[in-house]
């Protein structure tokens, strides 16, 4: 068993905490908010009062916020993780979504400090880290450093990719993100042209969900906009889909990809956010689509 750091206090890192805990690890967390730690200081956590507290004596340093900014505030600083003279070879390990830039400039910064950075953004939602489902997308220079961390988050995942060197488990994730979110926006779209058409729109979500046109996503996303009964609290709001596509359609064109559908998808929800609705579920995008959210 291994003494952890985890920083975050946000849904996810509650659940991959909770894993982290059950399978008999010492947990230290560390979140700006207190109070959102509380459930897992009620299962055995102990709380630090900065980030650089937290990873004094750590085996390993997780971390899983919402952006750049967020991970920014973590690591770097006088107060943050890398501040907290963690000995050479101690492997950090970034959950969140990020940008590539900031995944360059962080693992840079802690390999200047001998420490094995690995990056492990995940799929799925807080349900499957709870129960120990998330797929990870893993980026690290050398194999073995991946494989250090691979008897941890075996507690939250069940599948582990190691897609290349640090900055690809980024890479993918972004572009596995954007293709979710034009799925979302496509299926938004067809049910508002099915509903102006005249048709049923649970007809047309199970119909859509039966055919070729199916996914999770569109299994999923479908019912929800049908039936106009959205996950609460959301599980994926309408400001972490512009985000995360936000970022995705910046990594493809520095690929010299054109983001044709991605853009699209990212000015969908754009426009969503820009009707106050950046804290609604990312479902609750037909209504817009639909026309029913006008202001």
């Amino acid at each position: 068993m291994a003494k952890i750091a985890y920083l975050g206090g946000g849904n996810m890192a509650q659940a991959m905490g909770t894993r982290l805990l059950a399978a008999g690890h010492d947990l230290t967390v560390y979140n700006r908010t207190v109070e959102k730690l509380k459930p897992l200081v009620d299962k055995g956590a102990k709380t630090a009062a900065s980030p650089r507290e937290a990873v004094q004596g750590a085996d390993v340093v997780f971390c899983s916020v919402t952006d750049d900014t967020a991970s920014r505030a973590m690591w770097m600083g006088p107060d943050g993780a890398l501040s907290g003279g963690l000995p050479k070879g101690t492997l950090v390990v970034e959950h969140s979504t990020m940008s590539p830039d900031w995944v360059k400039e962080l693992s840079c910064a802690a390999k200047e400090k001998g420490l094995r950075y690995v990056d492990c953004p995940v799929a799925g939602r807080p349900d499957a880290a709870a129960a120990g489902k998330l797929v990870v997308f893993g980026g690290a220079d050398d194999e073995a450093d991946l494989e250090a961390v691979t008897p941890y988050i075996s507690s939250i995942s069940r599948k582990i990719y190691h897609l290349g060197p640090v900055g690809t488990g980024t890479a993918f994730k972004l572009i596995y993100n954007l293709l979710g979110v034009v799925q979302i926006v496509g299926l938004a779209e067809g049910l508002a042209a099915a509903e102006a058409a005249g048709i049923d729109i649970e007809t047309a979500a199970t119909a859509f969900a039966d055919g070729n046109t199916g996914s999770p996503h569109v299994l999923k996303h479908g019912a929800y906009m049908a039936q106009n009964e959205h996950e609460d609290p959301p599980g994926f709001t309408a400001n972490g889909r512009l985000k995360d596509s936000s970022y995705g359609v910046a990594l493809e064109e520095g690929l010299g990809i054109t983001p044709l559908v991605g853009r699209a998808a990212m000015t969908a929800y754009k426009g969503m956010v820009e009707k106050g609705m950046g804290a609604a579920a990312d479902s609750r995008l037909f209504e817009v689509i639909a026309g029913k959210r006008t202001d």
